[in-house]
Parts: structure tokens; sequence; C-alpha cells
């Protein structure tokens, strides 16, 4: 795990039709609703997918929004709300769960959660 001076930050961001998962340099995964801000709320899937993290990973500049978000706001606002698990699973299952989330950019918790959200509801 590569932190810098032992600095929580964000790693990957992936999204779904509701939320955005931010995986942390911790493992951490925080779920973020889009209607944190009214910017995310009413972007496209496509405006969400041009985003770039801010100074190694403290915060989500979107590019075609104009939006900013701090990862120390997300923590205030949403942290107490995200739990982690532990699962095991096969290398063969994780295998195929990180091609499949990164051809649709997504990181792998992102991929789990979603589905798991998705196979409860239905």
């Amino acid at each position: 795990m590569s932190t810098s001076n032992n600095r929580i930050l964000i790693e990957t961001v992936g999204f779904s039709d509701t939320k955005m998962y931010i995986e942390l340099n911790t493992k951490r995964i925080l779920a973020v609703p889009y209607t944190y801000t009214e910017r995310l709320s009413n972007a496209t899937k496509e405006e969400l997918h041009e985003y770039r993290l801010i100074a190694n990973g403290i915060g989500i500049h979107f590019e075609k929004i104009d939006e900013d978000i701090s990862l120390e706001g997300i923590i205030r606002d949403f942290g107490s709300q995200t739990k982690r698990i532990n699962i095991s699973v096969t290398t063969d299952f994780l295998d195929k769960a990180d091609k499949y989330a990164k051809e649709h950019h997504m990181s792998r918790s992102a991929l789990l959660q979603t589905a798991t959200t998705e196979f409860i509801a239905s």
C-alpha cells in the first residue's frame, strides 16, 4: 500500500447507476451517491467518467461539469456509513472480477458491491 506520509488518499473511482465508489489507499471503499452535489446529480455517465484525481488523491475533479470534491468532505459527510467486510474467494474469481471491472471502468469493490445490491434487490 502506498501512502503519502501515512495520509489517506483516493486510489481509484468506480461508477454505478446511482453511486460512485471511491477506493482509498487503505483499501476501504466509500459509496457516494450522485446526489452528494447538484452537479454530480445532473451529470451524464460520460461526464462522470471525465475525471482526474487532485493532488495525488486528496480529491476528484470532474472535467466536463467543473466540479471538485475533496476526500476530507466525503469522509466528513459519509465516512461513518461505510463498513468493511472480508470474504474469501478463489484467485480465478478475482481475476474474472478484475477483468470485468476494468472493462466497465469500476474498481473491484464497486463491482462486487453493485452486483450484491442488484442481486438482493431482484
